[in-house]
Order: C-alpha cells, then sequence, then structure tokens
C-alpha cells in the first residue's frame, strides 16, 4: 500500500515540478504562443519553434519532473520501484519524441533526462532498508 500511495505521491510531485520549471522557463525565454497545442502536432510545431533557450527549459522540465517525482514517490514508499516506475514512463512517453521533427539533441535528451533524473533520485533518497541499518554497521570493522 505504501509503494501505491509513493507511486500516486510522486505522479503529482512530477507533474507539479515540469509546470513549475515550465512556467521558469516560460517567463526566462518564452515559447512561441502564435501556436495552439490543442491541434494536431501543436506540440512538436510549439517545441520546434521555440528558441534555444525555451528547448532547455524544455528538457530541464522533464529531468526534474523524472527527479522530483522519483525521490517523493521513494521517500513516500520506502523501494526504488515506484520512483524508477516514474522515470521509466516519463522516459517511454518522450521517446515519442523521436517521431516529430525535434532536434537531435533534443530527443536525446527527452529519453535520457528523466532517467537520469530517476537515477539522481534514487542516489540521494534512502530507502527503507537503508533507514533501518545503522551508518557504517556492514563496513566489516571490528
Amino acid at each position: 500500500m505504501r509503494a501505491l500511495a509513493g507511486l500516486l505521491f510522486g505522479i503529482v510531485a512530477a507533474a507539479a515540478a515540469m509546470m513549475l520549471v515550465g512556467f521558469v522557463g516560460d517567463f526566462f525565454s518564452p515559447t512561441n504562443v502564435s501556436t495552439d497545442p490543442a491541434s494536431p502536432g501543436g506540440v512538436a510545431r510549439l517545441i520546434q519553434t521555440a528558441s534555444t533557450g525555451a528547448q532547455i527549459f524544455i528538457l530541464l522540465a522533464w529531468f526534474a519532473g523524472a527527479l522530483v517525482g522519483a525521490a517523493a514517490a521513494k521517500s513516500v514508499a520506502g523501494v526504488s520501484w515506484p520512483g524508477w516506475t516514474i522515470a521509466g514512463l516519463l522516459a517511454l512517453l518522450l521517446a515519442a519524441s523521436f517521431l516529430a521533427p525535434l532536434p537531435v539533441w533534443m530527443q536525446i535528451g527527452a529519453v535520457l533526462g528523466p532517467l537520469a533524473g530517476g537515477l539522481i533520485a534514487d542516489l540521494i533518497v534512502r530507502g527503507r532498508d537503508a533507514r533501518r541499518a545503522p551508518r557504517g554497521a556492514d563496513d566489516g570493522a571490528l
């Protein structure tokens, strides 16, 4: 039950982090507002016509979403798999960027960014087993 709660909390945290970074990025480097994101292919056109600074902020939003979502999920659940599920699903969804004519560096970053965010979150947040064991308990010292 904790894992499911962590997964749900992580999804909400990931969405909030992506929106926050997106809003900050739009403040510093606005995207093309004349493109309708609700139209078919509108999001791809929006990203294509965005400046390089805006595209970098989009990648940062995807990375931050995976980082914050995975960290929140692992901290609530106490195990790694909910965080990796969030990072993996985000990377899988963003792999669709290979179907859109986006810059290659953005397509690669769309997949590697969320996976890197998940890895960093997994390394930073201690799991339930690590919390129970005192530091240095398994170092082999007598």
